[in-house]
């Protein structure tokens, strides 16, 4: 599935692009769904049939706390920030920490990085530190964009925020995607808006989805200590701590504290998980 946009989808079928409808409430499509549709006589055109089952579906918080969906069926979340506007870390680590949640690999992509990346070099290796890959690129003067298509493998949904320049490295990558882009606006009747992921296909192997920039994300807890796992670095020393429960927040005898305060652990990664543990506990049933 390409996008969605209010009670119908645009579907890839071979080289055609179609326009279905969707035939009740209890089908919520998202981009990357594998769809099956017939024509309908009450739509007087295709309509969604089924909708086949689901690799992985990655969702996010939404205002209410409530898992929404985002996209599904995907390999790979490339983090994209720039220089400017200045990357929010915070962000970067809970997309991160979702990429982990769901064992999807995360590349983080400095784009823009013409306009100079010296302020950001400390904190991207601090992600290559924890094994995290990064890759510097630009659109133009073009750099670094072979690299990045390279690493493309699969399907990669591409997030960020707001002007960190995501559509232009989709037109970069995939030059048929105004063109995409167009179809869309006129099938959509103009309807379809930023707030939906949409897809692109880069060969017959490869495909990238571009989701709408936010200003905030977190990934919802279906696991326990669901925060934790979503940081390697801390995971891996939390069976060090002398309580099995421990948040690492004030516990004593705390093996990750310990790390952080012993520079092991980057204090702004302590951070964000504490900020990510403290959402769930506030979000959790009583």
């Amino acid at each position: 599935m390409l996008a969605s946009f209010g009670r119908g989808v645009l579907v890839a079928s071979g080289d055609a692009v179609l326009k279905c409808a969707l035939p009740g409430r209890k089908l919520r499509p998202v981009c990357g769904d594998r769809i099956n549709w017939r024509q309908s006589p009450a739509t007087d055109g295709p309509a969604i049939d089924s909708i086949a089952p689901r690799r992985n579906l990655l969702e996010r918080i939404d205002a209410r706390g409530r898992a929404e969906p985002v996209a599904a069926n995907i390999d790979r979340l490339g983090v994209v920030i720039a220089p400017e506007p200045l990357p929010d870390w915070f962000l970067v680590d809970r997309y991160c920490a979702a990429a982990r949640l769901k064992d999807l690999q995360v590349l983080l992509i400095a784009n823009k990085c013409d306009l100079g990346l010296t302020a950001l070099l400390p904190d991207l290796q601090v992600y290559r530190e924890v094994g995290i890959a990064c890759i510097q690129v630009a659109c133009t003067p073009a750099q670094g964009l072979a690299e990045l298509r390279a690493a493309l493998t699969g399907v990669t949904l591409l997030v960020g925020q707001s002007g960190v320049g995501k559509s232009s490295l989709v037109n970069a990558l995939a030059p048929d995607a105004a063109a995409i882009t167009a179809a869309l606006t006129r099938e959509a009747e103009g309807r379809h808006t930023t707030t939906t992921a949409r897809l692109y296909t880069l060969d017959s192997q490869s495909a990238i989805m571009d989701a709408p920039g936010v200003r905030d994300f977190a990934p919802p807890a279906h696991l326990v200590r669901a925060a934790q796992r979503g940081f390697d670095e801390i995971h891996a020393l939390s069976h060090g701590c002398r309580f099995n429960d421990c948040r690492h927040f004030e516990e004593p005898g705390c093996a990750v504290r310990q790390a952080v305060d012993a520079l092991k652990i980057a204090p702004r990664r302590y951070e964000s998980y504490r900020r990510l543990a403290r959402l769930y506990e506030e979000l959790a049933p009583h």
